[in-house]
């Protein structure tokens, strides 16, 4: 439409439809200012305010996980302390691995006096499975429920991580029922050692601790096969065990304390002391798990103590009990070794424990209550190399060279040498390496001139004080001296072939 045109039009128009017109014309005009203006300023003020929205939101989840990172972090040092514990629990037991058997001979025998059900027969070894590397055995048990229940539940527990196969519980009878079951145990043996010249290996009970570590330090650095002596470790199991199968000749010598070497000569064993092997220290905790109600020994009465199958421990236990005015027969005593009473411990099955060698860091990493420290007046004591006299009179050239193997693995543990401490780390199982060396750090191993000290004197050997103390505790001390102990024939052509070397 022309100009001219669209002038005629509006001058044809009354001026009330002119304003009406002029009025539609601005309302178009608002509407597409709107469009083309202002919609788009509101369009992008609008993203700004859900980019601000979606900003708080992202922030404040960072803020979030800002607060709880402290708790993440705990939690995850909770996870970890659980998988050093967990992996700590099923770490290898090289004393047990070096004799499958006996161990688990060993530990039956305790899960029966834990539980209070009694063991009828053992059959180890019935049936071998030959793509797997282990064993199947038959069991027979009898007891209550409530017992034979606290049996299974500490067999499925093992660290042993024994596999149950066969489980028949016949009806009870005078209240008690006969089980069998048959598991598998997937312990690996250690390679045993070679006969040196057609002679047997020499068999040495151990505990699997600072004590008798020296023992598995030559063993396993070829120290006895350089002096050409074979030697095989066998757990010793408790302190009745360990006395009958040296006894027997089972063991031709095991490692103990002057109180096991008391016991061995009360159950009539005919032995020797070999030498000293190291300075443990002489001190005991009696502990209980978190949130117990003990408060001390007399909160024991009737209840169970694991005590430790080696050391002095009991020696202070006795003293203990002496000077609360109780006596052995108050308690029921179990012995176990440190694992195991941390284990039975957490799951109620024994009341208390003492513990050697503890400290507080160690207690907090095991989830341990201390109730009482135990202190004796001297700061350590001494463990030795047990022998059984026949097997020093038949092979006496054979046990010096146990002895020379042993004093090189003293000389690298005492200096902690390097391979030394992963042996050592191996064979205690303490939850880091640098726990290892810190019990290592209190441990002094011994040398030549410790066994001209110790053995060649009273004073330094400490039979007797040990003997007063127990017979002023009311225990019963066999009639023996450090000469009867000791071959002074065989330590002096020791010392004088170690002084010619």
């Amino acid at each position: 439409m022309s100009g001219t045109g669209l002038g005629q039009l509006l001058g044809g128009m009354s001026a009330r439809d002119r304003r009406a017109l002029g009025i539609v014309t601005a309302f178009l005009l608002v509407v597409v200012g709107y469009i083309q203006l202002i919609e788009p300023l509101v369009f992008r003020f609008d993203n700004a305010l859900e980019r601000r929205d979606r900003a708080e939101q992202v922030s404040a989840g960072y803020i979030q996980k800002i607060r709880m990172l402290p708790r993440r972090e705990q939690r995850l040092a909770e996870l970890e302390h659980d998988m050093s514990a967990l992996q700590a629990y099923f770490a290898p037991d090289l004393a047990a691995q070096a004799a499958p058997i006996e161990s688990l001979i060993d530990e039956l025998t305790a899960y029966a006096s834990i539980s209070g059900t009694h063991m009828r027969q053992l059959v180890p070894d019935v049936e071998t499975i030959p793509d797997l590397e282990g064993r199947i055995h038959d069991l027979e048990l009898t007891g209550d429920y409530p017992a034979l229940r606290r049996y299974l539940y500490l067999l499925e527990t093992s660290p042993r991580r024994f596999n149950m196969m066969e489980l028949e519980i016949r009806p009870p009878k005078d209240e008690l029922s006969r089980t069998r079951l048959r598991f598998f145990d997937p312990t690996p043996m250690l390679k045993p050692a070679s006969n040196v010249v057609g002679l047997e290996p020499l068999i040495i009970g151990v505990h699997g601790v600072a004590a008798d570590l020296s023992v598995y330090v030559a063993r396993a650095a070829g120290d006895f096969t350089a002096t050409k002596v074979a030697v095989n470790l066998m757990p010793a199991g408790s302190p009745q065990l360990s006395a009958s199968r040296l006894l027997s000749g089972e063991f031709d010598g095991v490692v103990g304390s002057l109180y096991d070497l008391m016991r061995y000569r009360l159950a009539g064993t005919p032995m020797r002391v070999l030498m000293p092997l190291g300075h443990m220290p002489l001190s005991a905790s009696l502990v209980t798990k978190a949130g117990s109600s003990i408060d001390g020994l007399a909160g024991l009465v009737n209840k169970t103590l694991a005590v430790e199958s080696y050391g002095m421990a009991e020696v202070l236990l006795l003293q203990l009990l002496d000077i609360t005015g109780m006596t052995r027969s108050d308690l029921d005593i179990v012995y176990l070794d440190r694992r195991a009473m941390v284990r039975h411990l957490k799951s109620g099955l024994i009341d208390a424990a003492l513990v050697s060698g503890l400290d507080e860091t160690g207690l907090s990493y095991l989830g341990l209550r201390r109730v009482d420290h135990l202190n004796a007046g001297e700061d350590d004591w001494q463990s030795y190399l047990i022998v059984h006299a026949d097997s020093l009179s038949r092979s006496p050239q054979r046990w010096q060279a146990v002895v020379q193997a042993l004093l090189a693995a003293a000389a690298r543990l005492e200096a902690q040498d390097a391979s030394a401490m992963e042996l050592a780390h191996e064979w205690l199982r303490y939850r880091n390496s640098g726990a290892t060396v810190a019990a290592l750090g209190q441990a002094h191993y011994a040398d030549l001139a410790k066994i001209a000290e110790v053995l060649g004197s009273d004073a330094a050997f400490g039979l007797d004080s040990l003997q007063e103390l127990l017979l002023e505790l009311g225990e019963q001390v066999p009639d023996t001296s450090r000469d009867e102990l000791v071959d002074s024939a065989w330590l002096q052509a020791l010392l004088e072939t170690g002084g010619e070397g």
